[in-house]
């Protein structure tokens, strides 16, 4: 489980954002005239990265190694792990970029580095699109470094997060019911989601994470307009 404190920081992303991020990337990696063969992204965080990098770069070879570190918000598995490993002879004798979303602890990266030079490949680098300072590994390429430690939600596991983030503010405020108003002051209080930056990062998505949080019974609707946790 986690070792975090119930409340911590989130900071919610959108596409047009990470996709920046994605190009800084790019263009770092062309001024340092470093011309990889193959991306290997890693999955999950890593895949809308990889296939952005490469198509500004101009690559065609994009595969993918998945790694297990994290089973859940901010929860944390132990020691990342290669649950798939890549086909035999994916790498060999090929320059490589290595590509994830975020580098926490910097142990995913860093194993999967030691993964893909273990496999004969060429020159190996590093990307992450963002890094925190809790990070004990440097990636040779980062989108941006950021200062404060916070979870980062990204948009392709929205809901998988905010899903997680809501039930465990209602599980922690420990209340009968709560409205949308209920739920929007807990995010703000455990997590610091602001109400406005959140409705600016994925506007009008509280309804559909309800309605998705329904279909999984997680929540229920006990009244019209409120929602309890299913025990």
């Amino acid at each position: 489980m986690s070792d975090l404190p119930d409340e911590f920081k989130c900071t919610i992303t959108n596409w047009e954002y990470i996709y920046s991020l994605c190009r800084d990337v790019s263009d770092d990696v062309r001024r340092d005239e470093f011309e990889p063969d193959v991306i290997v992204a890693l999955a999950r965080g890593g895949w809308f990265a990889g296939r952005c990098i490469c198509d500004f770069l101009g690559m065609d070879d994009l595969t993918s190694l998945k790694m297990e570190h994290y089973v859940g918000t901010a929860e944390k598995s132990g020691e990342p792990t290669i649950r798939y490993p890549m086909p035999e002879g994916s790498v060999e004798g090929k320059d490589v970029l290595i590509i994830d979303d975020i580098a926490d602890t910097g142990g995913s990266i860093k194993r999967a580095q030691e993964y893909v030079e273990d496999r004969e490949a060429g020159e190996v680098r590093t990307a992450t699109l963002q890094l925190l300072q809790t990070s004990e590994f440097e990636p040779d390429y980062v989108g941006e470094q950021l200062e404060e430690w916070a979870w980062v939600v990204y948009p392709w596991n929205f809901i998988e997060d905010m899903v997680d983030l809501i039930s465990g503010v209602m599980a922690k405020a420990d209340e009968d019911a709560f409205s949308k108003r209920d739920i929007r002051h807990y995010l703000k209080e455990y997590h610091e989601v602001d109400r406005i930056g959140m409705e600016i990062a994925q506007p009008n998505r509280l309804t559909e994470i309800l309605t998705e949080m329904e279909r999984r019974e997680v929540v229920t609707m006990t009244t019209p307009g409120e929602w309890a946790l299913v025990d």
